[in-house]
């Protein structure tokens, strides 16, 4: 499937698994697949013309990637980031990132999650309203997180090109 064959939402999920793998590419150019190793030294937002081009992205990268596509259908969507909260000068690169970002879109007088990037949870789900949506989700994360809270924002761009640190101060201020 090509970009120019997507006409719907189901396009844009096959597109996306079809076509993206989880992974990222290093301030070095070096690819990781399905690895977060180093992930707080290394990694870099990836324009939507590099997710195209190295087709992948991390859920960063592939929620940029969805919301680029819906809004190609002017389908509404909305993007959000769901963490462990981490101060702006927080700088354990040692540790493993706690950061999940997913997309809702919304058709039909219901809400969608369209999740690619957690290959456990792949697939769209339907929710009867946005708030039903995002504490279903990030009930999820926080189970996932040994019960740690995870504060969620809403968000409206990925700037390219920063680190795991410059995305989480830049939640950190919406």
């Amino acid at each position: 499937m090509n970009l120019e064959d997507i006409k719907n939402v189901q396009d844009v999920y096959q597109f996306i698994d079809e076509n993206i793998e989880y992974g990222w590419i290093d301030i070095d150019g070096k690819k990781h697949l399905n690895t977060m190793k180093e992930f707080r030294k290394l990694y870099r937002t990836l324009s939507i013309d590099e997710i195209l081009r190295y087709k992948l992205g991390t859920c960063i990268d592939q929620v940029n990637l969805m919301h680029y596509l819906l809004s190609k259908l002017k389908i509404k969507n909305k993007m959000f980031c769901c963490r462990i909260f981490e101060p702006d000068d927080y700088g354990n690169l040692e540790e493993e990132e706690h950061m999940h970002c997913f997309i809702l879109y919304y058709e039909n007088n219901k809400v969608y999650h369209m999740e690619h990037p957690n290959f456990e949870k792949k697939g769209i789900f339907e929710y009867n309203s946005e708030s039903e949506a995002i504490n279903s989700i990030v009930d999820y994360y926080i189970k996932l997180r040994g019960g740690k809270d995870s504060p969620t924002k809403e968000f409206f761009e990925v700037p390219i090109g920063i680190s795991f640190k410059e995305f989480n101060k830049y939640i950190n201020h919406i």
